[in-house]
């Protein structure tokens, strides 16, 4: 089996933390989520660490991972670095890993320091005053990005996360980066990035209508426009669980 290795120069200090991962990684710091993919939470030279591990994944993925198109961490690891460079919030990237066996991705590792901030989806506990506030600024952020010409392909209340800064403004950070697209974006690209946000009606509508008022366009039109696209996304979806099942059905062995 072959191991590569990429280490952030300023983290080169922890390459032998690192390279220990493959072998060790199920016994390294505390699970917090544990599913299709595994994320670990570790301190190492009193830096807290996240590292996620990219698995069980279908037989002709990790050939084209492995031979043809980047794997999911490398993406996150390169993605994280453009955010950052471009002046938004993620957490740090550290490292990546890509372990392959017989020209087939076996595993691989996604190493970032770690952040406290909230996901989105405790806004529902927050009083109706402070979430409007945070819907305001997330939709102000949300317009930032897209003229960045930044857009998260799955731009959800999980993968965004939130914080209050010192000054009283929310400060906003991007996580599972491994699925970004950087270009410049029409209004329907725009609407159709927004179709995975799963936030309650009133709250999406709300957020619809700040972020049409930043980008000065019609906010009915904006909502109507992503409420059509997240149609067809949950339309498409249950199709696409359905051929999921019958392939693994025909296909039991095609996971790792």
């Amino acid at each position: 089996m072959s191991v590569h290795i990429e280490v952030a120069s300023h983290y080169e200090f922890l390459r032998a933390y690192v390279e220990q991962i493959p072998a060790s990684f199920n016994s390294m710091g505390t699970a917090v989520h544990s599913a299709r993919n595994v994320i670990r939470v570790d301190i190492q030279n009193n830096i807290k660490l996240v590292i996620k591990s990219y698995r069980q994944i279908y037989i002709f993925n990790r050939f084209f991972y492995a031979n043809i198109v980047p794997s999911k961490a490398k993406r996150a690891f390169l993605y994280a670095q453009r955010l950052i460079s471009k002046g938004f919030q993620t957490p740090t990237p550290v490292a990546y890993i890509e372990c392959v066996d017989n020209g087939l991705m076996r595993d691989s590792y996604f190493i970032s320091t770690y952040i406290d901030y909230q996901p989105l989806k405790d806004i529902y506990q927050l009083p109706r005053e402070e979430a409007l506030q945070i819907l305001d600024q997330l939709a102000a952020f949300t317009c930032h990005l897209h003229a960045a010409g930044i857009y998260h392909k799955d731009y959800s209340i999980g993968n965004i996360l939130f914080k209050k800064n010192h000054e009283g403004y929310y400060d906003f950070s991007l996580v599972d980066n491994n699925r970004m697209r950087f270009a410049k974006g029409s209004f329907a690209d725009r609407m159709k990035n927004l179709r995975r946000l799963d936030l309650p009606l009133p709250m999406l509508a709300y957020f619809c209508q700040q972020y049409a008022r930043v980008n000065g366009e019609n906010d009915l039109l904006s909502l109507t426009t992503m409420l059509n696209y997240r149609k067809h996304r949950l339309v498409y979806r249950t199709r696409k669980d359905r051929m999921k099942h019958i392939f693994r059905w025909f296909l039991p062995f095609g996971q790792a």
